[in-house]
């Protein structure tokens, strides 16, 4: 299956917050950029960049664990998802995000990324807020 094609599978990402942690799986591009790595989750628009892919995806962690807690804190994490297309499930108190298609409609950014080499990775994330 080619890069492309392997793109629009549907993905298994998530945001749950439940009892002080937030547990999520994103999708991320990691690309070059200027000679520097880049990581960036276009779901989110989120983006933490570095040296090294293991710099970028340090970087990516701080900015992500920052969003969290910083939506959290201001109650703000449903309405801004909810901007950005991602859907509540009810049933399961999960967020899911748009499909790709969508994201590519509307993010400049990911159809920049299209252009160039890059690789998709899913990244599990676990976060505990004291203040959630």
């Amino acid at each position: 299956m080619d890069k492309e094609k392997s793109l629009f599978i549907v993905a298994r990402n998530y945001i749950r917050v439940q009892k002080g942690n937030v547990e999520a799986v994103l999708d991320v591009f990691i690309y070059e950029n200027d000679g520097f790595q880049v990581v960036y989750a276009p779901a989110l628009d989120l983006m933490g960049y570095g040296k090294t892919e293991e710099d970028a995806k340090s970087s990516f962690d701080i900015v992500a664990e920052d969003f969290f807690e910083y939506t959290i804190v201001n109650n703000t994490l449903g309405e801004y998802l909810t901007k950005h297309g991602w859907v509540a499930r009810k049933t399961s108190a999960r967020f899911v995000p748009p499909q790709i298609e969508v994201l590519l409609e509307h993010n400049k950014t990911l159809r920049e990324i299209f252009k160039v080499d890059f690789r998709k990775q899913s990244v599990p994330f676990n976060y505990a807020f004291s203040a959630c």
